[in-house]
């Protein structure tokens, strides 16, 4: 039997979403979808963590113990983690949140903002508009769940010396898919999971 020790422990967060999916280990099986910052795109979790009861409908951001084992057992990981703490429990958005005004803080593509985009999205008639960075907008959206999507934008037509700001933000809506609420952050992913647009509530 191959012995076991561990070599090296740190702490890390983990962030742990509110359903598991199907994936591929050793044979089919279900995974937690995982990411260590809210930007970073979900990917699937082969593991477990000890000391964790998963309840699903709830999005986890968990201080957790990772510990290298050096010359694991056939099968076994090569990694152990252990719960250290729940740091936040929050249940699957009330998609009553999102009526509201949002401020952009982050779009895919650009390494800082020149202007603030907002979105306020209307709960009786669904449509959504603000300020798109240099003329305000308009569109209609669809929701079910935590799934969004957006109809074609309209504009004002004024133009301004820097457009890159509302050219991205008015690009990426069409891609939109999905949208999740933390706290008082609204973060909106295309169908791949790819975070697109970060903004805030006051």
């Amino acid at each position: 039997m191959a012995c076991t020790s561990n070599a090296e422990l740190q702490s890390k967060i983990l962030i742990i979403a509110d359903h598991l999916e199907d994936c591929t280990g050793v044979g089919p099986q279900t995974c937690m979808l995982v990411k260590e910052n809210p930007e970073d795109e979900w990917s699937y979790f082969y593991d477990q963590i000890e000391g964790f009861e998963y309840e699903a409908g709830f999005t986890y951001e968990l201080l957790v113990n990772q510990t290298f084992v050096t010359n694991p057992a056939a099968d076994a990981p090569a990694i152990r983690y252990e719960l250290k703490n729940v740091i936040s429990k929050i249940p699957s958005m009330d998609n009553a949140e999102l009526f509201k005004e949002w401020t952009v803080i982050k779009i895919k593509g650009l390494e800082q903002l020149s202007s603030s985009p907002t979105m306020t999205f209307e709960k009786e008639d669904p449509k959504v508009s603000g300020f798109a960075g240099c003329n305000n907008y308009f569109s209609s959206y669809e929701i079910s769940e935590n799934t969004l999507s957006f109809g074609p934008a309209g504009a004002t037509r004024k133009l301004c010396p820097d457009m890159s700001v509302e050219d991205s933000f008015l690009k990426q809506l069409p891609n939109i898919a999905r949208f999740e609420i933390v706290k008082k952050e609204l973060y909106l992913y295309d169908q791949n999971d790819e975070l697109l647009i970060l903004a805030i509530s006051q």
